[in-house]
């Protein structure tokens, strides 16, 4: 066996299936709480309770499993049968939470040989529980036999939508039957006579049912429609409602990065060469005198190479006390695009290697010689500020085929989460600043709804960003390992996303090819935003707009002004095909 797996028959999720892989779930919480591991909708689910029941291993059988009850409501019924406590769970076996609730079917993959559906046990001192419950059509009187039936915790008066359907189906169709034996024994007239009565009772039953249904859709709407209900009268979401709702969708993204030479699969690094003149003559064949070349520097200084204008980092594949490896170490954000993993963020953030590289803080000022070895200058140079490793020129030859980016951790952490996901870069925008990873889970991850809006948005529209900024206080889980084979314990970072509130502060449009009018922006397309309190780390972040939909990913910022960016959505729905 390797996951569990529940197929959804009846309620808010009917129809879907979930995957829990037992390596790392023991057991499986249901209920309409947010801790739960399958949480049903708190409204339309309401026969479910907050932690209704759960699932887990048999510490007798290592390929067993017991359903318990956790002292729900309206109890937990297994093969149609309520059950007290603890019972054993066999692949195949049904499970409803209340009578007429949700239901789904306990499976495990692969299932074992001798893992065949146990026989149904019929309690003979047990009265059958009825195809469709009899009820009365009055009011007062549905109300309280439908409390009756979940244990009478429901206030006297009120009835489940569901019941008030099958009440109205019932009547219906009991008036149907009844009517249609009359109609076989009444001839020529009294059958019209009664046709026109029928259709009187008919009428006045309808309506009747439909208004009482009608109320009761109105007050649904009330309960579970508040966000919808906003969205449509214009008035939009607030921050925490697009917290609780899309929280679950921003991920924190760790990621370790090198430069590597593909002909040898060897990583690359910066020359670097003693600060000492007398070496540096005996090198180039020139006398520069004697003392070190910068006295300001440590024992070594950076090495680069003029290409064309600009000048580019001297690179190796030879390690040694003097070398400094490239590449890096850094965190991120992203967010959940599809149900099945696909996530969007930054292509500085997944695909480093192809954003302008941002050499350590201590590196000295160096030195730049010409392509065939002599000094190019008596001055000292600091680090270049538009280098791109993928794009390396060294020779005045386009080294971009033998060099390549790797990343040796690319990881995802779903918020509130512990647990580290490895991820695979999928695709990396050519346009702007956007890439797309993928993680495999099993189950479904909550994903965001986008909406490409940069051609109508306007300035002074607010906007919410979420992400994981450096600059936010960290919190760590206290992980002690159960693994006799693996003892200790681990400190890691358990992501809560940051939300902030800001409007649009300007929308920066760049020309494309079918412009009359040519304009060029230094940053290409951009959204700008009148906000700073983010920053480093929650690039890749989703920008939703007032109605909860992502309309940009954050990527930029000035922080002497104050000012960030994000790039329009567009940019990424790109890689998606369904879009």
């Amino acid at each position: 066996m390797e996951r569990m797996v529940i197929k959804h028959l009846s309620g808010s999720r009917a129809n879907q299936v979930e995957e829990f892989a037992l390596r790392h779930h023991n057991e499986l919480v249901f209920g309409r709480d947010n801790s739960a591991t399958v949480k049903y909708d708190p409204d339309r689910d309401d026969l479910v309770g907050r932690q209704h029941a759960k699932i887990s291993k048999d510490p007798s059988d290592p390929n067993g499993f017991i359903l318990t009850d956790l002292n729900s409501t309206n109890g937990t019924f297994h093969n149609k049968r309520r059950i007290s406590g603890a019972v054993k769970l066999n692949p195949g076996d049904s499970v409803q939470f209340g009578p007429g609730g949700p239901e789904f079917i306990f499976e495990v993959e692969p299932r074992p040989d001798n893992a065949a559906k146990a026989t149904r046990m019929v309690d003979a001192g047990r009265t059958p529980m009825p195809a469709t419950r009899m009820v009365d059509t009055n009011a007062n009187q549905a109300a309280a036999a439908t409390a009756g039936a979940v244990g009478g915790n429901r206030p006297t008066g009120t009835v489940g939508k569901a019941t008030v359907e099958r009440m109205i189906s019932q009547t219906v169709q009991e008036t149907k039957s009844s009517q249609a034996k009359k109609f076989g024994l009444i001839g020529g007239v009294a059958a019209v006579a009664v046709l026109i009565l029928f259709g009187a009772v008919i009428g006045g039953a309808y309506w009747y049912s439909s208004t009482r249904e009608t109320a009761l859709k109105d007050e649904m709407t009330t309960k579970t429609g508040d966000l919808e209900k906003k969205m449509a009268d214009g008035k939009g979401l607030s921050a925490a409602e697009i917290n609780d709702k899309y929280g679950k969708s921003v991920v924190y993204i760790e990621v370790a990065w090198r430069l590597i030479d593909t002909s040898k699969q060897a990583q690359v690094y910066h020359q670097f060469v003693p600060n000492n003149r007398e070496v540096l003559s005996r090198l180039m064949g020139v006398n520069y005198g004697k003392g070190p070349i910068d006295p300001t520097a440590g024992g070594a200084i950076p090495v680069y190479v003029a290409v064309g204008d600009s000048y580019e980092p001297i690179l190796t594949d030879e390690k040694n006390a003097l070398s400094v490896p490239i590449g890096g170490k850094h965190t991120g954000s992203g967010f959940v695009v599809t149900n099945d993993g696909f996530v969007l963020t930054n292509r500085h953030v997944a695909a480093t290697w192809m954003t302008t590289y941002r050499f350590p803080q201590d590196t000295p000022r160096g030195i730049v010689i010409t392509p065939t070895g002599q000094l190019a200058s008596t001055s000292l140079v600091p680090p270049p500020t538009d280098w791109v490793p993928a794009n390396t020129k060294q020779e005045g030859k386009q080294l971009q085929g033998n060099l390549k980016g790797v990343d040796d951790t690319l990881d995802v952490t779903l918020a509130g989460k512990e647990s580290r996901m490895a991820a695979t870069l999928k695709q990396t925008s050519d346009r702007h600043d956007v890439a797309l990873i993928k993680v495999d889970v099993p189950g479904q991850l909550t994903k965001v709804e986008i909406f490409d809006n940069y051609d109508t948005l306007k300035k002074g529209e607010t906007v919410t960003i979420m992400g994981y900024p450096g600059a936010s206080p960290r919190v760590y889980g206290v992980i002690a390992s159960k693994d006799v084979f693996n003892q200790g314990t681990q400190m890691k970072i358990i992501p809560d996303p940051t939300v902030t509130t800001t409007n649009i502060g300007n929308i920066i449009r760049d020309s494309d090819e079918n412009d009359k009018n040519k304009r060029v922006s230094v940053m290409g397309d951009v959204i700008q935003l009148a906000t700073g309190s983010t920053g480093s780390g929650n690039s890749g972040g989703p920008v939703f707009d007032s109605q909860g939909r992502v309309i940009g990913i954050f990527f930029a910022g000035q922080q002497a002004d104050a000012i960030t960016y994000a790039v329009p959505i567009r940019y990424g729905k790109e890689f998606l095909a369904s879009e």
